[in-house]
């Protein structure tokens, strides 16, 4: 090529034609329909991607509508009432059913506190086995409801060395070093209950009691905590009770007056929300599809990529069909969406009647429960056991978003045909490139021939001037 164009520029006195824009011309004539025909390709399955992925977005927005009515839990909002958040505080868990109860609070669960003899200072050394041996290492007993705990080894002897000691070991009650300002103490504290009521004594390498070291001031008893539900009396270790009522959790503060009205009622507004938010999720899959499958959209990148694409009346028949067919697990009188007010029209569009759903939640709440989410928690894509309405349309949605389902499948096709026509173009390119290289070489002959025949017409024409003129 670098031959042909040192040829071609060196040329100017031949024809006069412009025979590089020639050559280009004649190869441009044949590469440029081509050319189009296979970027016009390229084009449409890029499209076809983009499409595809517009499709798999409308999808999971979908299922992340389904989602949030696809376990028991979401249909299990208890919203407790209390007159007497002095009292006691209530919190209802998803497991928690509606209900009324009367709770009276008799009493509060303690734990025992006992104080210790007084002490001068902090780092005062105990006296051991009698006033002229301190500072030796002794060990306090303890007794946890009549249980012998063992014994804590108090190897530094001293008021603060107690506590450490106590604390290390870990045996279920909790040592403090108080200065009341006139003296040391040792305030010992233990579990709530009645059963955890404890016991500690000192003793020396022989058993008998350290001098000066008790612990026989009582500061407060442990007890149980008492209280009344619905007139039967119910006592505990502790002031947070979990087994009383199912999924509720009681904490107890103080002694009530009289007995608390607690009200367990069915917070409904989040469900409702729930469901409204599937109609939307549904209507905007619904736009998207028909987006994508009009030629005539003026939607840029979007509209029309997929028209005439057989793959977008499957995915929209089988989304349908999740909301209008009958539940996996229906009930006796709620058996599918249009039980609950969900109903859809000629152009596919939903839509909820608030006034049904509201009478299907009060009357048949545990079926509209049922009816999503087959009365489970998390489900498993590979679960076999029935979903409910938005159980299995996960199930299905998540197969349809699977690298080896049908919308990745064409994507990974289309990505193909996108390289083969890369290649066909680059074919093309290296074609035309020996078509203009021909074209050059032709041309250049051509021209020198022209050229030569050029002079040789002015040599002649020379020739005869000269001879013209000698015989004048």
């Amino acid at each position: 090529m670098a031959t042909t164009s040192n040829i071609v520029n060196s040329l100017g006195a031949g024809s006069g034609i412009d025979i590089k824009g020639l050559a280009q011309s004649l190869v441009d004539a044949e590469k440029t329909p081509q050319k189009e025909r296979i970027d016009a390709k390229i084009k449409q399955s890029e499209a076809k991607i983009t499409g595809y992925g517009a499709v798999k977005y409308a999808l999971s927005e979908l299922k992340t509508a389904f989602e949030k009515l696809n376990d028991a839990s979401d249909f299990s909002s208890i919203k407790p009432s209390n007159t007497q958040p002095n009292a006691l505080s209530v919190t209802a868990s998803s497991s928690a059913e509606a209900g009324s109860y009367s709770i009276e609070v008799l009493q509060t669960a303690r734990m025992q506190r006992t104080a210790s003899s007084n002490f001068a200072d902090r780092a005062t050394a105990l006296n051991v086995i009698s006033p002229a041996t301190t500072g030796t290492a002794f060990s306090l007993n303890l007794t946890v409801g009549g249980v012998d705990k063992g014994d804590i080894s108090v190897s530094n002897p001293t008021p603060a060395g107690m506590v450490s000691a106590i604390n290390g070991a870990k045996l279920g009650v909790t040592a403090q070093l108080i200065n009341t300002g006139n003296s040391f103490n040792v305030v010992i504290t233990g579990e709530s209950g009645a059963a955890q009521s404890f016991s500690l004594t000192s003793k020396d390498s022989n058993g008998a009691a350290v001098p000066g070291v008790s612990f026989t001031n009582h500061l407060q008893t442990a007890t149980d905590a008492s209280l009344k539900v619905n007139g039967l009396t119910v006592t505990r270790s502790s002031n947070t009770v979990t087994d009383v009522i199912d999924g509720v959790t009681l904490d107890l503060f103080a002694t009530s007056t009289g007995a608390a009205r607690i009200d367990l009622n069915r917070d409904t507004v989040a469900i409702k929300d729930n469901i409204k938010g599937l109609v939307t999720a549904y209507n905007d899959f619904e736009a998207s599809l028909k987006i994508l499958g009009d030629r005539e959209s003026k939607v840029e990148e979007f509209g029309g990529a997929l028209a005439g694409e057989s793959l977008l009346q499957t995915v929209r028949s089988q989304v349908r069909a999740m909301i209008t067919d009958t539940s996996s697990t229906p009930g006796t009188e709620i058996k599918a969406a249009r039980n609950v007010g969900l109903s859809m029209d000629r152009t596919g569009k939903l839509s909820l009647d608030e006034a049904k759903l509201d009478k299907a939640l009060q009357d048949n709440f545990n079926e509209v429960s049922t009816l999503f989410s087959a009365g489970t928690n998390n489900q498993s894509i590979y679960s076999t056991a029935p979903g409910g309405i938005a159980g299995d349309a996960i199930h299905k949605i998540e197969k349809m978003l699977l690298s080896t389902g049908a919308i990745d499948t064409k994507t990974k096709f289309n990505t193909t045909k996108i390289e083969a026509y890369k290649k066909d173009l680059a074919v093309l390119e290296a074609r035309m490139e020996k078509l203009l290289n021909r074209y050059m070489s032709q041309f250049s002959l051509m021209e020198s021939i022209v050229g030569n025949s050029t002079s040789t017409r002015e040599g002649l024409k020379g020739t005869f001037e000269g001879m013209a003129n000698a015989y004048k």
